[in-house]
C-alpha cells in the first residue's frame, strides 16, 4: 500500500471510527458471553475507568520496553498529539531501527494486550470484565500502530 494512502487513512477520523466499532463488535460477539456479568452499575463504571486509564500507559510501556531492547539510545514516553490532533501519550527514541524492529515495536502492544488476552478469554469459561475492556481498549488504540507497521513493512519508516 502506498504511503500517501496510509497517511490518508491514518488522519481520517472516519477510518478510526470504523476500526473502533469493529474492535468492539468483534470482541462482543466472540467473547461477550464469557465475561463475568454480575457487577453492580457502580462497580462496572469503576472497572471501566480503571481499564481505560491503565491501558494507554501499559501500551506505551510495551513500546518503550521493545525500543529499549533494540537500542541503547534515549527512549522516552511523553505527551504528544495523535494524527487526529488529540493529546495522547507516545514513545519516542533517538535511534535508528531495522525494518523488522520497527514492526515488532509497533505490534508488541497489540500482541501482548489484545491477542494474548483474547487467547486467554477464548480458553476460559468465565473472565473478569477488566480483561475484556483492556483488550477492547487496546485493540481500538492499536489503529495507528497497525498502520505504522504496514508503513514500516513497505520500507517507508
Amino acid at each position: 500500500m502506498k504511503q500517501d494512502a496510509l497517511n490518508k487513512i491514518k488522519t481520517n477520523p472516519f477510518a478510526y471510527t470504523i476500526w473502533l466499532v469493529l474492535s468492539c463488535a468483534v470482541h462482543i460477539v466472540l467473547f461477550g458471553p464469557r465475561v463475568r456479568n454480575d457487577y453492580q452499575v457502580l462497580e462496572r463504571v469503576m472497572i471501566l475507568i480503571l481499564a481505560v486509564c491503565t491501558t494507554l500507559p501499559i501500551h506505551e510501556l510495551l513500546h518503550f520496553v521493545f525500543m529499549k531492547t533494540f537500542c541503547k539510545g534515549s527512549v522516552k514516553i511523553r505527551f504528544m498529539k495523535s494524527p487526529l490532533g488529540l493529546p495522547t501519550l507516545g514513545t519516542v527514541a533517538q535511534a535508528q531501527f531495522q525494518k523488522w524492529q520497527h514492526i515488532v515495536i509497533y505490534l508488541a502492544p497489540f500482541v501482548f494486550l489484545t491477542l494474548l488476552i483474547d487467547v486467554f478469554i477464548a480458553f476460559s469459561n468465565e473472565v473478569e470484565l477488566i480483561f475484556f475492556i483492556v483488550s477492547i481498549c487496546n485493540c481500538s488504540g492499536c489503529f495507528y500502530d497497525i498502520i505504522d507497521a504496514f508503513s514500516a513493512a513497505n520500507g517507508k519508516r
